[in-house]
């Protein structure tokens, strides 16, 4: 067994664990709550999700071959900040594997209106050889006037399941609300380099992509537009730039 699986087994396993923890602590949160004033923040949150989208777009590139997936994933946010996660969408075929479950975990905070964000983001694929990596990644989110923004950094450390290399990307992702409507304008773009790009169709060791988009919200509902592509788009197929829609419902 090579570093990589049992590094990404302690992952999984500490992912678990946070899990377990996390319902316990909802568990016994929610029986206080039974005797606690009724304004009192419950200690643990959690929030869902499921989506149909058009087309699986990761970072301007098509993991559906261009074709239709569904997607949801799940949060458990505590008090304190920290939180764990589990996502899924069905993926083209990678590795032997027909879907694509990511587990991640870190912490959260506010401080003078900035919005710091650390953890580590797994990426499974069950069925598939030697496909499985990781991430370690950071972010920050601010306002400017109106528009809010975030960037970040994924950076994936040596690992033979990417190439036996690292990889990094980096982003920024601008949204506006527009006042008195239920439409967010947002946007990403995004920088890549390193093993992962090359694995994805293409000659070179890095690319840019962009998005550009509208989410419109009734209730739990979300009806999403966007153009993503990348700069690599030339080689068509998984890489072409497209437009697409999705559908989603938020709990």
């Amino acid at each position: 067994m090579t570093k990589e699986f049992w590094d990404m087994i302690r992952s999984i396993r500490f992912a678990a664990l946070a899990a377990t923890a996390l319902v316990s602590l909802g568990a016994s949160g929610a029986a206080y709550a039974e005797d606690a004033p009724a304004e009192a923040t419950p200690f643990v949150t959690f929030t869902g999700n499921v989506t149909l989208v058009s087309d699986y777009r990761w970072r301007g590139v098509s993991l559906s071959n261009t074709d239709a997936a569904i997607q949801g994933g799940i949060t458990a946010t505590t008090k304190p900040g920290f939180f764990v996660s589990m996502w899924g969408s069905s993926i083209a075929p990678y590795g032997g594997a027909t879907t694509e479950v990511d587990l991640y975990g870190g912490w959260t905070g506010t401080f003078s209106g900035i919005t710091p964000t650390i953890g580590i983001y797994g990426y499974l694929y069950p069925g598939g050889t030697n496909v499985d990596f990781y991430e370690l990644y950071g972010s920050l989110g601010f306002a400017l006037g109106p528009v809010g923004f975030t960037t970040g950094i994924n950076f994936a450390p040596n690992q033979n399941n990417i190439g036996g290399g690292n990889n990094t990307y980096i982003y920024i992702a601008p949204s506006f609300t527009i006042p008195g409507v239920p439409i967010t304008l947002k946007g990403n773009l995004g920088y890549e380099s390193g093993d992962i790009v090359a694995a994805l169709g293409t000659p070179y060791d890095n690319k840019v992509d962009y998005m550009i988009g509208a989410d419109f919200k009734y209730k739990m509902l979300t009806f999403g537009m966007q153009w993503v592509g990348n700069n690599r788009s030339s080689y068509g197929g998984n890489l072409g730039d497209t437009f697409l829609v999705s559908l989603g419902a938020s709990f």
